[in-house]
């Protein structure tokens, strides 16, 4: 019976980890504009940013809130810049600590504490990057007790022209304490847009920009 156990175990955390080491942010055709209609599109020229309906998912099957930016910045640049996810700190408001586990070239782990709908979170995350499609994709640590239940999500980068790049994200999280979906749901969303914002001004100003920081009229 001990055996048995032990084989669930090991069966169990290898397909887990399996899945995890096979999971990529999805593609979004050629020019990153897949599931954008000619509206989405025109307000994106313009500068704002796009909650389009989600065409992605998770492993699992559950959809992602998706949003879509135009960066004024080249993609290579943009992939320097983002795929330091320890830097998020320094933009992202919400983002009160950051602790580095370990980085590699093509992973890294991180503790995030954050500060989310009133409430403070503290939670383990997986980065994996794949440099040669700019894109990166995050889950949770499931070997920490983490304060939430779900957490995956993804960049994708795409070039425009040589000085500009359309930025296709994607997230989904779940609190580990019960809370009406709508209300979390709706919280989450209005947070992502600010956040998004302060991507988006990090990214284009070059990584100058601070959270902290006045945005130059």
């Amino acid at each position: 019976m001990e055996n048995f156990g032990v084989r669930y175990a090991f069966t169990y955390f290898f397909f887990a980890w399996l899945l995890l080491s096979t999971q990529k942010a999805p593609d979004f055709g050629p020019d990153g504009m897949a599931g954008l209609n000619p509206k989405e599109k025109q307000r994106l020229f313009k500068g704002e940013i796009i909650f389009p309906r989600s065409i992605a998912q998770t492993a699992g099957g559950k959809s992602l809130i998706e949003a879509v930016l135009l960066l004024h910045r080249p993609t290579e640049e943009v992939w320097q810049l983002l795929a330091r996810t320890e830097d998020q700190v320094r933009y992202l408001d919400h983002i009160k600590k950051i602790a580095v586990l370990y980085k590699t070239p093509t992973e890294d782990k991180l503790e995030f504490t954050t500060k989310i709908a009133m409430k403070t979170f503290v939670y383990r995350v997986v980065h994996r990057f794949d440099e040669k499609n700019f894109s990166i994709w995050w889950t949770l640590d499931r070997s920490f007790q983490n304060d939430l239940e779900e957490l995956e999500g993804f960049w994708r980068f795409y070039p425009l022209n040589q000085e500009k790049t359309i930025a296709r994200y994607g997230s989904r999280v779940c609190p580990d304490f019960p809370v009406p979906k709508f209300i979390f749901n709706a919280l989450t969303k209005s947070d992502l847009r600010s956040a998004l914002a302060s991507v988006k001004k990090y990214v284009d100003s070059g990584g100058v920009w601070r959270k902290d920081s006045p945005w130059p009229e």
